[in-house]
């Protein structure tokens, strides 16, 4: 009986230990630091990991461990000063003190909406102090620059701050630069080099042409320039053997002139919220010019080579541009006529975009019938895609569709981005492939696609037509 006993628990613990029954095995404990795999990576992709992380969170990794405490000063420095502060002057000191502590280089600085004092004492101090940080070592090697600053005086928006020069020092290392509501120096040195800039974005700044266009003659490599609200310049003249996407958006407050001189590798010509510019705007020379848009009747005058629109009218349709793949047009109302006036100055499109905005215009007429006698080039052989945005579903926007789908003869897909106000229900789409006639379609290839979509216009709500600027 005892040895029986005795001998139970043996038998249950031995079962236990294997694999046919009793109670599941525990699991056996790690080893010490088995279970913390990421500390286990060099230390230069975990330098690279918490250069990445928001300032805040890259400088708390040193209390996760005793392995971690040096890291966050030997990584480049990542100082987003948005995460720690917003219009106070009183904690200018803590950017002062993270670039003092951390001994470089940088990799990214970025502090928007940087306010001074009104007090002349305290506005010299805090000047000095700003103008200190881009001498400090820990921004030396700095490779992303993201600056701005408010109006000196509420309210009179041409008080702008000087640029500190320092901030130039930077410039043969920086690989993207954003630069904003500020007065850009009046002169520049000769020796001037962004030597390795991909990426330019200037907003809302006071600068000469002249200077403009030293700065771009000392950007060998850039390859995307952003522009936008430039209110004292008469005349902006863009030249670069190396850019490839122009972003242009409501440049001037009056008419003014944009000539793009010569720019051999442009591919997008981007004219976001098109409807709102008053810019004349002139393009030289761009022979791989594929992407143009928005298009509006509001931009006063664009020329492309020997195209020239007027209100977007074409006084001419026998200047083409060949090389136009995917155009975006803005229009208050569908105006069939003048879109198809457009597309025949560009017989090798691929892909169309039409916005129809909210701003009053008189009501457009859709009643058009196509002639086979006289082709739309495109409509033949090329275009492929269709997106309309905010389609409303009624008689004047599917007449407007209607005809694409009747007539686009490769045509693969039409996608309607429909109001937010619109019910898509089984009902509504029962209706609108009767208004497009679906069933008689030129393309059988043709699929139509219906989305809820927004309201709001500009860059963003052409999704991937536009791929965005850091």
């Amino acid at each position: 009986m005892r040895a029986a006993a005795a001998a139970a628990p043996a038998h249950k613990k031995s079962a236990s230990r294997g694999t046919g029954g009793g109670r599941p095995r525990k699991r056996a404990r790690h080893g010490k630091g088995d279970g913390d795999l990421i500390s286990k990576l060099p230390d230069d992709i975990l330098g690279t990991i918490v250069s990445l992380l928001p300032t805040k969170d890259g400088a708390r990794t040193q209390a996760l461990a005793r392995r971690w405490r040096p890291l966050w000063l030997s990584a480049p420095l990542n100082l987003d000063a948005g995460d720690l502060l917003y219009k106070d002057f009183k904690k200018f000191s803590l950017v002062s003190r993270i670039l003092s502590d951390h001994p470089g280089p940088g990799r990214r600085f970025a502090f928007n909406c940087i306010r001074l004092h009104k007090v002349k004492k305290r506005y010299a101090e805090d000047a000095a102090q700003i103008e200190s940080w881009f001498h400090s070592r820990a921004l030396d090697g700095l490779q992303e620059l993201d600056i701005s600053f408010l109006e000196l005086e509420y309210g009179q928006p041409d008080k702008l701050y000087p640029l500190p020069p320092s901030v130039l020092r930077l410039a043969a290392t920086l690989q993207v630069a954003t630069i904003g509501k500020c007065d850009f120096p009046k002169e520049v040195a000769p020796s001037l080099s962004f030597s390795v800039l991909k990426e330019l974005s200037l907003w809302r700044i006071s600068i000469s042409d002249d200077v403009f266009r030293g700065v771009m003659s000392s950007c060998p490599v850039l390859e995307a320039l952003k522009l936008k609200q430039f209110p004292d310049m008469g005349c902006l003249h863009i030249s670069s053997p190396t850019l490839k996407i122009i972003v242009i958006e409501h440049l001037f407050q009056y008419r003014r002139e944009v000539i793009i001189e010569d720019t051999p590798s442009l591919e997008r010509l981007l004219l976001p919220y098109s409807g709102f510019g008053a810019e004349i705007i002139r393009v030289v020379r761009a022979p791989k010019l594929e992407i143009l848009g928005l298009l509006s009747p509001s931009i006063p005058e664009i020329q492309i080579a020997d195209l020239v629109f007027q209100g977007l009218t074409p006084p001419s349709v026998k200047n083409t541009i060949q090389t136009v793949k995917v155009l975006a047009l803005d229009f208050s109302r569908p105006d069939l006529n003048a879109v198809l006036d457009i597309l025949r100055c560009f017989p090798c499109l691929q892909n169309l975009y039409v916005i129809w905005g909210g701003y009053n215009r008189p009501e457009m007429k859709n009643v058009r019938r196509y002639d086979p006698l006289d082709p739309v080039n495109c409509l033949e052989s090329h275009l492929k895609v269709m997106v309309l945005k905010n389609y409303g579903g009624g008689e004047e926007h599917a007449g407007f569709a209607k005809f694409f789908v009747l007539n686009a003869k490769v045509l693969k897909e039409i996608k309607f981005e429909v109001c937010e106000k619109i019910d898509i229900n089984k009902k509504w789409m029962i209706d609108q492939h009767k208004l497009l006639e679906v069933e008689t379609r030129a393309s059988r290839d043709a699929q139509l696609k219906f989305r809820g979509g927004s309201s709001c216009l500009g860059c963003q709500s052409l999704g991937a037509w536009v791929r965005p600027l850091h």
